[in-house]
C-alpha cells in the first residue's frame, strides 16, 4: 500500500464528514456527542493554547481514496515538537497498519519534530494504538520521544 499524506482541501469536505460519522466511536469517547456536520469548520479553529493558526495542518491520508486524517499542531508547544488533536482511521480499516503508516509518513513530511504530544481521552483502542507506537502515558496526556534523523533531516 503506498500512502500519501497530504493537506486538507474543501473537496475533502464530503469524505472527512463521512470518516467522521465512521468514527462515531472515538468522537463518543473523547467528546461524549456524535460527529456533526460542524466539526470540520470548527478543526480550523481549534488551536491549543499558545497556538498559532499558521502551526495547524489538517492532512488525509489517502491510497486509493481516503483512508485517514490527522489533526495536527506543529512547533507546540514548543519549537521541534507537535501536537496531535486526534489521528482517525476508518473502522473497516483499523488495525491494518494504517495508523503506522500514516506515523511514518508524518516523520517524513515533519522531519524536525522530535517530541509528539497527545492528549489522552476514554478511546481504548486508540490509547492500545499509542502504546504500540511506543507512546508514554503521563496523567491526561502521552508522549512519544522520536530520535532525531541520523542523515541530520
Amino acid at each position: 500500500m503506498r500512502l500519501t499524506l497530504r493537506d486538507f482541501t474543501p473537496a475533502d469536505e464530503p469524505a472527512v464528514l463521512a470518516l467522521f460519522a465512521d468514527c462515531d466511536d472515538w468522537f463518543q469517547a473523547a467528546t461524549g456527542h456524535p460527529s456533526g456536520p460542524g466539526d470540520v469548520q470548527s478543526l480550523f479553529y481549534a488551536l491549543p493554547e499558545g497556538a498559532a493558526f499558521e502551526q495547524k495542518h489538517l492532512l488525509v491520508a489517502q491510497a486509493q481514496g481516503m483512508i485517514g486524517f490527522v489533526d495536527l499542531v506543529v512547533g507546540h508547544p514548543a519549537r521541534g515538537e507537535a501536537s496531535i488533536g486526534f489521528f482517525l482511521v476508518p473502522r473497516d480499516l483499523r488495525r491494518w497498519g494504517i495508523g503506522r503508516e500514516m506515523a511514518k509518513a508524518l516523520a517524513e513530511r515533519f522531519p524536525d519534530v522530535t517530541r509528539v504530544h497527545v492528549r489522552l481521552d476514554d478511546f481504548k483502542p486508540g490509547n492500545e494504538f499509542l502504546k504500540a507506537m511506543g507512546f508514554v502515558f503521563n496523567g491526561q496526556r502521552a508522549v512519544l520521544e522520536i530520535a532525531p534523523r541520523s542523515d541530520g533531516r
